[in-house]
């Protein structure tokens, strides 16, 4: 398990002049046309645990590179079922990792030797540390069954449970791919045993069974944005438009007098039709007002709670008190969410991302603050990464002329950090 007390225990297991070198992974599909076509690319981005997040934040730091671009050609359906159209997807994506990662079996073990910025020469273990993603991915990268948690062994069904259920960990999702191979004679069978224990029948071998001191099932980090913003309060304001109606939030959204800060949505919110992270973060802002005195004390109490939740998980430092507020207004929520229920807008709380609400004060006291890991930096990445290069290719074979622009863009910048070191030398 990655804790504080464990990475340092691994850290004094280590000769004299090795370190260890913590690698956050992510991976994300993006859209590179814009009004006609599907061209998408699939980028892999690493960055290092080692480096503040101050630097790390900054894409003009050139903190995080781009690693490789995933396959995202469309496969030739014919006959195949959706099922299996999809697990020919999945293997793909574990096998391509599985390429991409190889070289990290024998560092993460053995060592490699590289130059620290004071130039001293250490040995370094790269070992794969925080993998972040929104939740389809999790899914896909810990060979999860899909609407179940990529963290814990709460299944499908059982999200909503008050109970806390085991930790995941590889060694066990291993187990039951090895048990239902040899336990069953057909794939489908074996499929069937898989997604029983809660995991992918459709994966046979995946990319990070061989990796050392890794548990990618804790590496799951908290999102945000997909998981807060497009998740959770995606629901709630879906919820208080049932209650409230449309018309009547979007009335009262338009009565707000401007404030500073705050955006002035003079035609209500119902109509937007594709809201963004920053649009429904401006939402956000003043939902509780817009229901406080209309609603029932309990919905009022949940919307405040999850607010209240939101919020907090975004400090950008923590201590046990502002865990504790964490943990009360999740409790808070627990209490006044059967309101929902009652009035019907909602037949059950088995929902992924507010499952996920109950793993983020471990993953802060893990990993640290959930500034570190937020997926919003790595989509910031897309512009310059993916997007830029797809413009500059003539979008026929584009990923090679796409990677010849991105090498080209990071050889400039570097020689131009190296002009401005030589000038500082010069001048010293």
């Amino acid at each position: 398990m990655w804790t504080a007390e464990w990475w340092w225990k691994v850290q004094e297991m280590l000769p004299k002049g090795h370190t260890l070198a913590s690698l956050i992974i992510s991976t994300d599909k993006t859209q590179l046309t814009q009004f006609s076509g599907s061209k998408q690319a699939y980028p892999v981005y690493l960055t290092l645990g080692n480096i503040p997040s101050s630097l790390r934040r900054k894409p003009s730091e050139q903190a995080c590179i781009l690693l490789a671009y995933l396959p995202v050609e469309k496969m030739a359906r014919g006959t195949l079922s959706k099922n299996e159209v999809s697990s020919r997807y999945q293997r793909l994506f574990h096998a391509a990792m599985t390429e991409l990662f190889k070289p990290l079996v024998a560092a993460g073990k053995k060592g490699v030797e590289m130059a620290s910025g004071d130039g001293v020469i250490r040995i370094v273990h790269p070992v794969l540390a925080a993998y972040v993603a929104d939740y389809p991915e999790q899914c896909l990268v810990t060979c999860s069954k899909s609407k179940s948690c990529p963290k814990c062994e709460a299944g499908p069904s059982e999200l909503d449970e008050p109970t806390d259920f085991p930790l995941r960990t590889q060694q066990k999702t291993l187990q039951v791919m090895d048990d239902a191979r040899t336990s069953t004679t057909s794939a489908s069978a074996c499929y069937k045993a898989c997604m029983a224990a809660n995991v992918n029948g459709n994966v046979k071998q995946p990319f990070w069974a061989d990796l050392p001191f890794t548990n990618i099932h804790m590496s799951q980090t908290p999102d945000v944005l997909h998981q807060l913003y497009q998740g959770v309060l995606r629901h709630l304001i879906d919820w208080c438009q049932q209650l409230l109606t449309k018309d009547e939030l979007d009335a009262r959204i338009r009565r707000l007098p401007p404030a500073l800060g705050l955006r002035h949505f003079k035609k209500g919110i119902s109509a937007l039709s594709q809201i963004s992270g920053t649009e429904r973060k401006n939402i956000g802002k003043i939902l509780l007002a817009c229901v406080v005195d209309k609603l029932h004390s309990q919905a009022v109490t949940a919307v405040r709670s999850i607010l209240d939740f939101i919020y907090l998980a975004q400090y950008r430092t923590h201590d046990l008190q502002t865990l504790g507020y964490m943990t009360t207004a999740l409790q808070r929520w627990r209490d006044n969410k059967q309101y929902f229920i009652r009035v019907k807008c909602r037949g059950h709380f088995n929902i992924p991302k507010f499952h996920s609400l109950v793993h983020y004060v471990d993953m802060i006291k893990y990993f640290g603050t959930t500034d570190n890991f937020n997926t919003e930096m790595f989509e910031r990445l897309h512009i310059e990464f993916a997007k830029k290069g797809w413009r500059a290719s003539n979008h026929r074979d584009e990923f090679p002329q796409m990677t010849v622009w991105v090498t080209r863009q990071e050889s400039v910048k570097s020689f131009a950090g190296y002009l401005v070191w030589v000038k500082d030398q010069i001048g010293a």
